[in-house]
């Protein structure tokens, strides 16, 4: 297959100099370059969790969102009011 493809001119001057380094084609360098991306994304699972998204305990999948943002809302009301019951 034939295709075009834009690369950034100082990526593509860096590539150049590898394959004189290694006396290989861009062809080759960039079927290797791949190849081997391929095969490290084919490897990782497609989304990773960042910090933010991490759960600190068990995760139920079935868990109603909505529900559980109000209890939590609840919660944090009903420790309010607590809160001023005890300053009075």
């Amino acid at each position: 297959m034939k295709t075009t493809v834009e690369i950034r001119d100082p990526l593509m001057a860096e590539a150049k100099e590898v394959c004189v380094l290694h006396n290989i084609t861009m062809k080759g360098l960039i079927e290797r370059a791949l190849t081997a991306e391929i095969e490290r994304l084919a490897a990782t699972p497609r989304w990773q969790p960042t910090d933010e998204f991490l759960w600190h305990g068990p995760v139920d999948p079935n868990i109603d969102v909505i529900e559980s943002i109000d209890q939590m809302y609840l919660t944090i009301m009903a420790e309010h009011e607590n809160l001023g019951k005890q300053a009075g």
